[in-house]
């Protein structure tokens, strides 16, 4: 049995409800479980907070890691961001010694302590490890073997490299092979490894022109796409929320759904499709939905 501190972030508990309760559905079926990490607070966000004061996000980034560690428990994080946030603040304490001082100093006024006992993981990254994929296709009752899906791997998953240390940051597979082993069929396309743009808020004409670019490139494909995934929920909503709105600005019929991960191979798993709001979404994934016949 695999037991993890389960660190879930602020936008999937507040904003996407439905992704948590599809990775949680999954975990159980994969025999995972999780203690809560209660009074966990933002990772922080890894750009706006880090580039305001490199203190502030290591200390706040050290405070969750530490909730962790009182647990005896490595992390599961199930977004791209948190997981960089908490791998990068795990791996600069460990390398800059006066940096871990500073922490622990700011730390000890609350009675908390900073080790670095507990790594990080995204489930993303456990998940695609051989063991795990031979689990994961030994669940399946529903095998997607008629869905061709593209899979956004965005920024934070797998960059900075030397950080990460979690796939091939030009040739990322990891979540193309838990897509073969739910039997769906992983697409390749010019902008597969593009940024959503999220992060691109101020100048939104940037976010829009990225999301237009993947998205038109996938409409050009020679073959049906089904719908694109991603493992990070500000990665799904930027595509989600502005598809339509690049629809409507274009007059491109751009019509993909995006699905978390997570609710895909819990349709594989047989979940029963009314526990995963799976059209609580701008771009309903009708035409799957009926290809599967779910």
């Amino acid at each position: 049995m695999m037991e993890y501190a389960l660190y879930l972030g602020c936008t999937i508990p507040l904003k996407m409800p439905h992704f948590e309760k599809a990775f949680r559905e999954i975990s159980k079926i994969l025999g995972i479980e999780y203690k809560e990490m209660e009074g966990a607070g933002c990772c922080p966000d890894p750009v706006a907070t880090q580039s305001l004061n490199i203190d502030t996000w290591l200390t706040l980034g050290a405070r969750n890691l530490a909730i962790a560690e009182k647990l005896g428990l490595d992390i599961m994080t199930v977004c791209s961001g948190c997981f960089e946030t908490l791998k990068t603040v795990h791996v600069l304490l460990e390398e800059d010694k006066a940096a871990f001082d500073r922490v622990n100093t700011v730390l000890s006024k609350l009675g908390i302590e900073y080790k670095g006992t507990s790594k990080v993981f995204h489930f993303a990254e456990l998940f695609s490890q051989d063991e795990m994929l031979e689990k994961i296709k030994s669940k399946v009752v529903k095998p997607l073997d008629s869905l061709n899906i593209a899979s956004h791997y965005g920024c934070h998953l797998i960059r900075p490299s030397k950080i990460m240390q979690f796939d091939h940051p030009e040739r990322p597979e990891s979540m193309d092979k838990i897509l073969k082993a739910i039997g769906a069929s992983p697409l390749e396309f010019a902008a597969k490894l593009e940024c959503c743009g999220f992060c691109a808020r101020l100048q939104d004409e940037i976010g829009m022109n990225l999301v237009e670019e993947k998205m038109t490139d996938l409409k050009n494909l020679d073959k049906e796409v089904d719908g694109m995934v991603a493992v990070c929920p500000a990665c799904a909503s930027q595509y989600d929320r502005k598809e339509k709105l690049v629809s409507r600005k274009s007059e491109k019929e751009l019509d993909i759904p995006v699905l978390y991960l997570a609710e895909l191979m819990a349709i594989a798993f047989g979940v029963d499709t009314a526990k995963l709001s799976l059209k609580q979404r701008s771009v309903k994934p009708t035409k799957l939905m009926e290809k599967l016949k779910i």
